[in-house]
């Protein structure tokens, strides 16, 4: 009897364990279920309130309110690397303004002749390079977007720029475009070939006399050339304007290439080629001063930024400087080379577009582009961004106060070709300096005339 006793008994006490172990186990799942769907809630709401809070830092950051769904199309020339800088600057315009869709059309060749056929065809693209052949094509016409009211909107000011590279995209008081990048030249040469002459380098208190002493006493040398420069009216501007001169009234409505500062200017440089201190291109064998640098067959030329990356790329194994340019006998002044971007007035989309344009000039994406040493930025605060040391210095040049940008009015080129073709003359040894320049004043007005 007992041992049934104790038999129940133990039944009995295994039947709670049992429930009890599994009342525990099912509260726990219980627990767990309520524990688990009440931390995700919560998490699916702070990731939506996250998302929504990027979108809306990232549309005001956009410089403009722009329209629903715009597309837009972006055209300029340019080989591969600079279709990469432009590529990257639209996915970083992306991350400001991700209701514009901007695609990419690059033209690397005759763009100027293709665009304007796509202008009369109404086939243009929203936003695209202008230089002052594009300018004076579309500006009077009516084919370029007034930019000022529009700049106002977003707060941007003609004065962000550096004020130089304004003048040719203004007319009649109206913004048509806004600089993207400038250029200069500085004084490039190879330290080697001062020391193979016994000479001390080139300093910034350098004059082109100066220049033209050591361009001698190397070529005697015979080791290297000494200066190079071609029948180019952008190497022959800085000799010049530092003698006081222009190639135009500064109402680009008078040619100015018969004036004692022109013509001085002119023959100290064909001085320089009968003495054999200056040398061309194709004296070197060569198909332009910068690759007679990096076949270290001269000694000093003019050249702009982009010989840093000529240099680093082409020749990397040749030790080179630049400095800033020598100056003449009135001023030290130097050539500035700019292009800049526009709108078509016809877009469908002028908003957006514009918020692109005022992008990818402004100060932000100008940074980014110094960074990649592709050109310098529009914005004169910018100016100590550039990094590599030969680029700064060649940079120097635009930055003086009497440097000029290369823009004679809607006749430039004309009027440059005019220059060219002068010293081309004079090199050939067809006609002395005053006729070649003579020549040239007459076909330099005759263009402005126009």
């Amino acid at each position: 009897m007992k041992k049934y006793l104790r038999l129940i008994t133990i039944i009995i006490v295994f039947a709670l364990v049992l429930t009890s172990c599994t009342g525990t186990t099912e509260t726990e799942e219980i627990v767990e279920t309520e524990v688990a769907e009440e931390t995700e809630k919560p998490v699916e709401t702070e990731v939506e309130e996250e998302v929504e809070e990027v979108e809306e830092t990232a549309e005001s950051l956009c410089p403009l309110d722009v329209e629903d769904g715009a597309v837009i199309t972006f055209s300029g020339w340019g080989d591969e690397a600079e279709q990469q800088i432009y590529r990257d600057s639209i996915e970083r315009f992306k991350s400001v303004c991700p209701n514009v869709t901007v695609n990419y059309t690059p033209i690397p060749a005759d763009f100027q002749t293709k665009l304007k056929a796509q202008m009369a065809g109404g086939t243009a693209p929203d936003v695209f390079y202008v230089d002052d052949q594009l300018m004076t094509a579309f500006a009077p016409t009516g084919q370029l977007l007034p930019l000022d009211d529009i700049m106002a909107e977003a707060g941007i000011s003609r004065d962000d720029f550096i004020s130089s590279l304004m003048t040719i995209y203004i007319q009649d008081d109206n913004t048509y475009a806004l600089p993207k990048d400038w250029g200069t030249l500085g004084l490039v040469y190879i330290p080697e070939a001062f020391a193979d002459a016994g000479l001390e380098e080139p300093t910034v208190d350098w004059t082109w006399d100066d220049l033209r002493t050591a361009a001698n006493i190397i070529a005697e040398k015979g080791t290297y050339a000494g200066y190079c420069m071609g029948a180019d009216w952008a190497r022959f501007m800085p000799f010049v304007t530092s003698n006081g001169g222009s190639f135009t009234t500064d109402d680009f409505t008078t040619a100015t290439l018969d004036t004692p500062e022109v013509i001085g200017a002119a023959q100290f440089i064909a001085d320089m080629f009968a003495e054999g201190s200056l040398v061309r291109p194709s004296d070197l064998s060569t198909g332009w001063c910068g690759e007679a640098i990096g076949l270290e067959k001269v000694a000093m030329t003019l050249e702009g930024g982009w010989m840093v990356n000529t240099m680093k790329n082409t020749y990397p194994e040749v030790e080179w400087k630049a400095i800033e340019i020598p100056a003449g006998d009135v001023n030290e002044s130097d050539v500035i080379f700019v292009n800049g971007i526009g709108i078509n007035a016809a877009t469908e989309y002028p908003q957006a577009a514009a918020a692109f344009l005022f992008y990818v000039t402004g100060a932000e994406n100008q940074a980014e582009i110094v960074m990649t040493g592709f050109a310098y930025s529009t914005h004169p605060e910018q100016a100590d961004l550039i990094v590599d040391e030969n680029d700064k210095a060649i940079a120097q040049g635009g930055l003086l106060p009497d440097s000029v940008v290369a823009y004679w009015g809607p006749n430039t080129g004309n009027v440059n070709n005019a220059v060219s073709s002068a010293l081309e003359r004079v090199f050939l040894g067809d006609q002395n300096v005053e006729d070649a320049f003579a020549q040239a004043q007459e076909e330099a007005q005759t263009a402005l005339s126009e």
